[in-house]
């Protein structure tokens, strides 16, 4: 592969952008040996990794090999994602996955260099560079960029003092200074989200650090790798990880490909699901990595039992029996036994890494987890991590992690997959012990299956939020998730639409045919509402014979299209009452966000497409209207 591009001239300067990064660390693993870049610029395969070459058609590989070089241009100062080494090279987290990449498809990238991000932007944009390897997905870059799916998703972390509580959400700081870069997008979010927090601004990444070291700030919000990263180098060691910020603010890493190449965008994401989460563990564990040494603690048997039996009430029964029975070690273990054996679900000692490995499991593992506790131990047949569901398992991670820079007790509740391939809700506590000799720690507790709880308490929630005759959402559900949605846009000018709709002449159908047609007709209306619309799109019922539908990313045109459709449904699919036909027809109002000037409430939206549903009315029913009525309609 060629060259990169040899060393460049100036000096790069800190990088500060919207885009950030896009992978989470994996602190606590045992490193792997990732990919890399070797010394003439080209890409090595991972170490270690799985074989999966795409099988191409012919097509497909003569495309690719007319449009070599693929060229693509990085951020030159941006570690540990995108960077240059001394002798010139790109290095980093993403030039690692490029290789794994460029391996899958069987293609070479050439490298071009760029003096900073803002010259790479610029070399994109005027189709000098076919791709930009790791950045967030814009409007404003899908002007000129199609986005892959994502490589990295990446959570943004609280930096405190190692004296500063645990943070678990910004609203519970008062009037405390917030260090961030100048130029990030999160600034924006933070002053309209937390304006009870001060906001200093600092030329570069390394003086956000250096600002709550100095106690200059009091915290800083920045990426989990980066931060990770940069802590180590700096030396750092008085600053720690408090907490993770909310999940809307995690980072998306994507790669762009210039749009006049739509078919190489949908390769790369070929590619790019065939990245193992092992190989990405491994690339990031390369550059940003912690690892442990752990021996077995033969005491811990004595620290389980008595954990487990403050747990279930039962310490001053086996203590008595203990005190009795403390002449013969070999009926104090049967003891213990008796009792790990006893408890619902499972009682458990695992290490402190990422697969939970098992080093000792009760017999309740085969009730509760459909496999026999000789199956997980030391990972043999499979990992406890492997039984979690995957969306659960990086809150797990955490949690862990602030409970072991705090308390070291942790209780969570999340979902597991049986032997069976049922999905269980589980509740665990548990404890962190770690050794005095060597400072190694493992978690010893207890999980129990919560799932008729966790049933019991979504269908009440379900209950509370629909309508109990149609099954769409209820008015409060409604208002609830239009106040989110709105929200959404005012922050990213997402445009959004909702439509007011009103079936006309409904008490007639009452009062002629009695309230069972009138329910028959309601509930059969809620159905071609669904089969109208999207799955993803808001619908409910507002009350009595009104409905209310809420589209993202649609005009108000479009959907009046869409209610035209449901309209000349309804006019040809008459609903059937006994064996009477019942023709029902609606009147609908529509408006959009786009209409108002800047932000837009609830009822503002609302009202605008009341008036225009009473408008159509007033011109005849049967019709649906996008404009404000005039005198003439009022």
């Amino acid at each position: 592969m060629p060259n990169p591009g040899g060393f460049f001239s100036g000096q790069p300067r800190p990088l500060r952008r919207a885009r950030l990064a896009g992978v989470a660390l994996l602190l606590g693993a045992v490193l792997i040996s990732p990919a890399w870049a070797t010394a003439d610029g080209s890409l090595e395969p991972l170490a270690g990794a799985v074989d999966e070459h795409l099988t191409l058609t012919v097509e497909e590989r003569a495309y690719l090999a007319e449009l070599a070089p693929i060229t693509v241009t990085p951020d030159p100062d941006w570690p540990p994602f995108e960077s240059v080494d001394t002798d010139g090279h790109f290095v980093g987290i993403s030039v690692d996955l490029l290789a794994l990449i460029a391996d899958r498809l069987g293609v070479e990238f050439e490298f071009i260099a760029s003096r900073d991000w803002d010259e790479a932007i610029a070399r994109s944009q005027a189709g000098e560079v076919l791709i930009l390897p790791f950045l967030n997905r814009t409007p404003a870059r899908e002007q000129w960029l199609r986005f892959t799916e994502p490589l990295f998703s990446d959570p943004n972390v609280f930096v405190t003092r190692e004296e500063h509580q645990f943070i678990t959400d910004l609203n519970q700081l008062d009037n405390e200074t917030l260090a961030l870069p100048a130029g990030t997008s999160i600034e924006e979010r933070i002053r309209a989200d937390y304006p009870q927090l001060k906001i200093l601004i600092v030329p570069t990444e390394a003086d956000v650090f250096r600002a709550v070291q100095r106690r200059e700030a009091d915290l800083a919000l920045r990426s989990l790798t980066v931060a990770a990263y940069t802590l180590r180098r700096e030396g750092l060691f008085n600053l720690k990880i408090a907490g993770q910020a909310p999940a809307d603010f995690t980072n998306q890493l994507r790669m762009g490909v210039l749009k006049r190449e739509p078919l190489l965008r949908d390769l790369l994401d070929r590619a790019i699901a065939t990245i193992s989460a092992r190989e990405r563990q491994a690339i990031v564990n390369r550059h940003v990595n912690i690892t442990l040494v752990r021996p077995f603690d033969y005491g811990f048997i004595l620290r389980i039992a008595g954990v487990l039996a403050l747990l279930i009430g039962l310490s001053f029964y086996w203590n008595w029996r203990l005190r009795r029975a403390n002449a013969a070690l070999r009926e104090s273990e049967r003891s213990k036994s008796v009792l790990i054996a006893n408890l619902p679900g499972l009682a458990y000692r695992c290490r402190f890494d990422r697969d939970w490995t098992m080093e000792f499991i009760s017999e309740g593992s085969l009730e509760l987890t459909g496999y026999p506790g000789a199956a997980l131990l030391d990972n043999r047949e499979l990992s406890f991590n492997a039984l979690i569901a995957p969306e659960d398992r990086e809150r797990i991670w955490l949690c862990w992690q602030q409970a072991r820079a705090g308390s070291g007790t942790a209780v969570l509740e999340y979902r597991i997959r049986t032997a069976s391939g049922d999905e269980k809700w589980v509740y665990e506590r548990g404890q962190i012990i770690t050794t005095p000799d060597n400072g190694a720690a493992f978690i010893e507790g207890l999980i129990i299956d919560i799932t008729p709880r966790k049933e019991a308490e979504q269908e009440v929630y379900r209950i509370a939020i629909h309508d109990h005759l149609t099954g769409l959402f209820n008015r409060r559900y409604l208002s609830e998730r239009l106040d989110a949605l709105l929200l959404q846009h005012a922050r990213e000018a997402m445009n959004c639409s909702l439509a007011m709709i009103d079936l006309d002449h409904f008490k007639m159908v009452n009062d002629t045919y009695g309230h069972a047609a009138g329910d028959l007709v309601l509930v059969g209306f809620a159905a071609a509402l669904r089969q109208t619309f999207r799955t993803y799109d808001l619908i409910g019922r507002h009350g009595g014979e009104e409905f209310l539908v809420v589209v993202t990313a649609v005009d108000r045109a479009t959907l009046a299209a869409m209610l035209e459709r449901l309209r000349e449904h309804l006019s040809q699919q008459p609903f059937i009452h006994g064996n009477q036909p019942l023709h029902v027809t609606f009147s609908a109002g529509v408006a959009e966000c786009a209409e108002f000037a800047g932000a837009v409430t609830a009822e503002q939206l609302i009202a605008s497409a009341d008036a225009r549903l009473y408008s159509a009315k007033n011109a005849g029913r049967d019709r649906i209207c996008t404009f404000d009525p005039t005198p003439d309609t009022l």
